[in-house]
């Protein structure tokens, strides 16, 4: 029998459990009433004018909070005169408490066996399975599928704790998407969630990966900053989840997609897709995802359907709104004065009616960090202006909530981008504090800043440990970064102030546009002024040996190469405008190709044959020492890939070297083997042609590799633990309630009239 306790439903949602269990045990059809103020009535069975029958549903965490809410509801009992009284409540109860409540209710309460407490419901959820199923939120934060998903072995996760999980399950309302993400999966083994910001592309994503650890898979792999991670982890026979949350944002808006990143993202969505233990559920911006597959054609593989894939998750009706606010506020520390400052002037109409809806500015003005800062009386009037301008929120705290200080670390955080490392954040602040103290009223000191990291964490900011236990620091949300950017494209003196007193490479980059082109009309940039550039230009051409990076990920610091910083400056800017910058990148390029100096990791030869088209008309390149170098840097086939654009370079010379010269031939048939000897089962058909290919390509003899392959392909069996997916629990469609005002009334109304019995 299972054993819930219920607290993890709010009252509406546990009335709604109370209503499927008792229609299914008394045989009858149930009437909603949500608690309201006056009527104590949550359910009614009636024939005529008469109140057969009358239940209360009463959701607390122990006896004492119950008893004295149910003395309260004895006069209006005794005015409704019902024929049977019935209580259902999230309480366990002993034959005595029964008994007392029993003797409050005479002659209404028939006998102890009309009150059901938290034994008797979790024996109607053991009788009827078929509810317990449609109630997805009340097994999924169980004492033992929490377990179940807490010992799962998680991949590259700092959050993934037992508070954050049931915060999420507490506030999460199941709509459309839920159900129809879950058909996807089945189908495809994959879901790509598109939406707004804000919108709850996150929360789906991640309510979906509870869903599959509960429900047998072993592995939850978090992809952040490239796909190359999920090939890393990928197990056979290992029942794994990958989630690869804003899997186009940041690498896509920044630096655009490198390293065939779009073709790798491409084909291990199509190795999921063919197996029979793994899934990948990818979240991006909607209009990002467009613009991805406009610009690649990888992400228009008709036999992909992305289509099919993207979940539109605007489509929210009104009484799912009311539940996700509902929720918010109710499982948040609002005090009554503040709720009731909602309720009293209808302000809750007012914001799920709004046409900026959005589930994440209501999380955010719900959190303490915010609603503190608010008088109790100016609750409702802020709360809207937040969500008709979403960016107000954040202005709002920026400018009136946090130091001066503060003020400054955030605007060098933009500059410099997150994830990043707490001290690089802090060289960069007192740098800045260095030269501007005055001009922004700031005066720097270790404990100022350490006082800074604490006023924006959990509003701004959030901090982790990576994988050497290094501080690091992110974005509390993805919207923190939206505003900033927003904020500061319109205090050009203060970016130029940040520019110049820059100390790391990223700082130029990460955040700033060049010119008014197509990127940048796209991104979320602040695009330069002249003065600006000008300013860019000097640093480059005299600061360019000091500027390293602050680029890092969870897991390792990014490198920062002068191949890789000479490749950047050639994307940023438009060097024919800056004949000195191009002369000083060209030379320092040539300065890069001295035989002795000529060293490159599998990071840098993007960078270094960006370099080389850059200039082929430039310098007299030694061909075969060049291709010699770069192959003996490669280390797998996608490397080798990047090195086959110099084809387009090079032309017929670099066909007749690779072809011809017995190094080269080498290298490729090493790679050729590499291949083979590590080649899944899932991709044994597709990996066969692409070494034919390449190997006659090359002049290669590649019988031994094609019988190899061959024979993996005939011993290839189905996987013994592949999950069984006609065994996926078959969840009903949401019921559609009609759009009524009365409902949603009613369910705010009990904010009124219960207790925040949270537990």
């Amino acid at each position: 029998m299972p054993d819930y306790n219920f607290l993890n439903l709010s009252p509406p949602e546990f009335e709604d459990l109370t209503k499927d269990l008792l229609q299914k045990h008394l045989k009858i059809t149930l009437e909603s009433f949500t608690a309201g103020r006056d009527n104590g009535i949550d359910l009614r069975y009636s024939q005529a004018d008469t109140n057969q029958i009358v239940i209360q549903c009463k959701r607390y965490k122990d006896f004492d909070s119950l008893i004295s809410n149910l003395k309260k509801e004895v006069e209006k009992v005794e005015k409704l005169k019902p024929n049977r009284y019935i209580i259902s409540t999230s309480v366990g109860l002993t034959p005595n408490q029964k008994d007392e409540i029993l003797k409050l209710f005479n002659p209404y309460i028939l006998n102890t066996g009309d009150i059901f407490g938290r034994n008797e419901l979790n024996s109607l959820l053991s009788t009827y399975d078929k509810i317990e199923k449609q109630h997805f939120k009340l097994w999924l934060s169980s004492t033992n599928i929490l377990e179940r998903i807490l010992h799962s072995k998680i991949h590259n996760q700092s959050n993934f704790e037992e508070e954050a999980i049931k915060e999420t399950i507490n506030v999460y309302v199941d709509n459309e998407s839920y159900y129809k993400a879950t058909e996807i999966i089945k189908d495809k083994r994959y879901v790509i969630i598109s939406g707004i910001p804000g919108i709850g592309k996150t929360t789906l994503a991640r309510i979906l990966s509870y869903h599959y650890l509960a429900n047998g898979f072993e592995e939850f792999v978090f992809l952040s900053d490239s796909i190359n991670e999920a090939y890393e982890i990928y197990k056979e026979g290992v029942k794994q989840i990958f989630l690869f949350d804003d899997f186009l944002g940041t690498n896509f808006l920044e630096n655009n997609l490198a390293n065939n990143e779009e073709q790798r993202i491409v084909k291990f969505i199509e190795r999921v897709s063919k197996s029979n233990d793994k899934i990948i559920i990818l979240t991006t911006r909607e209009y990002i995802l467009a613009q991805a597959k406009q610009k690649y054609d990888a992400f228009n593989n008709p036999s992909l359907e992305f289509a099919k894939c993207i979940i539109d998750l605007s489509h929210y009706t009104k009484i799912v709104k009311a539940k996700i606010l509902y929720n918010h506020i109710y499982f948040s520390n609002l005090p009554f004065e503040y709720i009731n400052n909602l309720l009293s002037n209808g302000a809750y109409k007012s914001i799920i009616e709004h046409p900026n809806y959005n589930p994440r500015i209501i999380q955010t003005i719900t959190k303490d960090e915010i609603w503190k800062h608010i008088e109790y009386s100016k609750f409702s009037e802020n709360f809207i202006e937040f969500i008709r301008n979403p960016k107000s929120v954040w202005k709002h705290v920026y400018e009136n909530q946090i130091s001066k200080l503060s003020q400054c670390v955030l605007a060098n955080l933009l500059s410099a981008g997150t994830p990043i490392s707490l001290d690089n954040l802090k060289s960069i602040t007192q740098n800045f504090a260095r030269h501007h103290s005055r001009k922004y009223g700031i005066s720097y000191s270790e404990i100022e800043y350490k006082k800074s990291i604490r006023e924006l964490e959990n509003t701004f900011i959030r901090t982790i440990k990576d994988s050497s236990n290094q501080i690091l620091v992110e974005y509390q949300n993805p919207s923190v970064q939206d505003f900033l950017v927003f904020y500061f494209r319109e205090l050009p003196d203060f970016v130029t102030d940040i520019i110049s007193t820059g100390m790391y490479f990223n700082q130029l980059f990460k955040l700033f546009s060049y010119s008014e082109d197509f990127e940048y009309l796209i991104t979320n940039r602040i695009l330069l002024n002249e003065n600006q550039i000008s300013i860019v230009v000097n640093k480059l051409l005299t600061e360019f040996d000091y500027l390293n990076s602050t680029s890092t990920t969870r897991y390792s610091k990014t490198h920062f190469s002068d191949y890789t910083k000479l490749s950047e400056i050639l994307k940023k800017i438009k060097l024919d405008n800056f004949p000195q910058l191009r002369k000083s990148v060209l030379e320092r390029f040539k300065g890069l190709l001295e035989p002795n100096d000529f060293e490159l990791d599998n990071n840098d030869i993007k960078a270094f044959i960006d370099l080389i088209d850059e200039f082929q008309f430039d310098i007299e390149f030694d061909v075969p020492s060049i291709l010699y170098h770069i192959s003996e840097s490669i280390i797998d086939m996608n490397d080798f890939e990047e090195f086959e654009r110099l084809e387009m370079t090079f032309g017929e010379k670099f066909l007749e070297i690779t072809s011809n010269d017995s190094r080269h031939r080498n290298r490729i048939d090493t790679l050729l083997e590499l291949e083979v000897e590590n080649v899944e089962d899932d991709y044994l058909e597709d990996k066969l042609s692409e070494i034919i290919s390449k190997a006659e390509k090359y002049n290669i003899p590649y019988l031994k590799y094609k019988q190899s392959i061959e024979s993996k392909i005939e011993n290839k069996k189905e996987a013994e633990n592949g999950y069984d997916w006609n065994a996926e629990r078959d969840f009903p469609q949401p019921k559609q309630s009609d759009i009524d005002n009365e409902i949603i009334k009613n369910i705010f109304d009990s904010l009124r009239s219960e207790e925040k019995n949270i537990g």
